[in-house]
């Protein structure tokens, strides 16, 4: 086994960023390369309308409720296996749960999945033009939907694991598959069936395909990420649910809520909706950076957890917290200050760029905030306090953000109002994570 990732409450700030960014840096190109994929999505169906754009982008909101339910066994793995690896004990129980979950979960979303978001995005608001696209364009996603949930934990285990740059590989193949497959079929070019955005569906399918063949064959020939003993040990099971249940469950519950609230954007018609969409695309730039630094953060608190380094844990997720916090503020610029032509990248269509702009100045100046989150609930997931996470996130989606935004609604009848409560709970969100988590690391101090 190599050997695990431990920080010396003594190390200087350089040298930690040095650790933390040789983990961080492929997860975040990773996740920039899923960003170029979902916006070659959104730009290759918007030469069809601004329905279809809607309707893509909306459908990639309701897929994170789903894939929610994903984050039982992606948490529980990447967790056990850092903490199990900084313990220097064997990570395989975590893993084969991980996969057993993993198959359980996605079977039956095989079979219903396409009509459970249909009904969602109907209850939600949405209209019965983009609720027909969107299930063109979930079809064959959830034909394939246990291949990608089983890919998913592999991809933990990596990340668990400490080795994030095979996982980055790996994902740079599937999103050239994707872009590639999905330019072919949404058009037809070169002789291929045009099948518009069930097209853009099918693209991501045979993305996870490629992706999960990629992993066997790195498991069979190099045994990688490390050496598996197929077996299931039911007390290690326990320890999975215990960690791996309050992520879904928080997963399940704000993604419900987030799509209540894109329900509240879809009240004002596509073209707002279409905006909402294209502004996600815009800050998934600055949200996937910090999203690699939160993987790193989880992994590294697990590891040292694990090994019972709490001054090395607390001085590595202090590094981390500050360093995305200045990056995620500098990508936050470009959208202060050239919103409209940063949202001319994804559409045409002047009154879907006007609304797009307005979402990304306000959001803008939640980017740092929203690191701080970020980072604090990473380390805390990595210590295995994910009840703590689930709550905070729970509420504070409910308090500062629903509940303002369908009060004040109907007094101010305007997109503006759901956006700028998404900033001030962003803010207010950081500020519970940073409470908690020193509370927690002042009784291990």
């Amino acid at each position: 086994m190599e050997n695990p990732i431990i920080i010396s409450g003594e190390a200087r700030t350089f040298d930690v960023l040095k650790t933390v960014l040789k983990l961080a840096y492929p997860v975040i190109l990773s996740n920039l390369l899923y960003t170029i994929e979902s916006a070659f999505s959104i730009i290759l169906v918007s030469g069809i309308s601004s329905t279809a754009v809607a309707a893509v982008g909306y459908s990639a909101s309701m897929l994170w409720f789903i894939y929610s339910f994903m984050a039982l066994s992606y948490t529980g793995t990447s967790v056990l296996v850092a903490q199990r690896k900084g313990a220097r004990k064997d990570p395989s129980p975590a893993f084969v749960w991980g996969l057993l979950i993993s198959f359980l979960i996605a079977l039956p979303l095989t079979f219903w999945g396409t009509d459970l978001v249909a009904m969602l995005m109907l209850s939600f608001g949405a209209s019965d033009q983009v609720v027909s696209l969107a299930k063109k364009y979930l079809d064959p996603i959830f034909m394939f939907i246990t291949v990608g949930f089983i890919t998913n934990t592999v991809y933990a285990a990596y990340n668990g694991y400490g080795d994030t740059k095979t996982p980055f590989k790996v994902a740079l193949l599937m999103n050239i598959t994707n872009i590639l497959t999905a330019y072919l079929l949404i058009y037809g070019r070169f002789g291929m069936p045009a099948l518009g955005v069930y097209g853009a569906g099918l693209g991501v399918a045979i993305s996870e395909v490629v992706g999960l063949l990629v992993y066997v064959i790195l498991y069979l020939f190099y045994r990688k990420p490390f050496e598996v003993s197929f077996r299931f040990d039911l007390s290690e099971l326990k320890e999975f649910l215990r960690i791996g249940t309050p992520t879904a469950f928080e997963r399940g519950i704000t993604s419900l809520s987030f799509n209540i609230f894109v329900g509240f954007l879809a009240s004002f018609g596509d073209k707002v909706l279409a905006a909402h969409q294209v502004g996600l695309r815009v800050e998934s730039v600055s949200f996937m950076i910090g999203f690699g630094f939160m993987v790193a953060s989880t992994v590294i608190s697990g590891q040292n957890w694990g090994a019972g380094n709490y001054q090395g844990l607390d001085k590595a997720v202090s590094v981390i917290a500050h360093t995305t916090a200045f990056t995620m503020g500098l990508l936050a610029l470009p959208m202060l200050m050239f919103p409209s032509y940063l949202s001319m990248i994804f559409t045409k269509d002047p009154e879907v760029i006007k609304y797009a702009s307005y979402y990304l100045m306000l959001v803008a100046l939640s980017q740092p905030q929203m690191a701080y989150a970020s980072i604090y609930s990473g380390a805390l997931k990595g210590m295995g306090k994910t009840a703590l996470t689930m709550w905070i996130n729970i509420l504070s989606f409910w308090l500062f953000r629903i509940v303002p935004s369908y009060l004040l609604l109907p007094v101010f009848k305007s997109p503006l109002v759901p956006w700028i409560f998404m900033s001030v709970e962003m803010t207010l969100r950081s500020l519970l994570f940073h409470s908690v988590y020193k509370r927690v690391m002042k009784a291990y101090l």
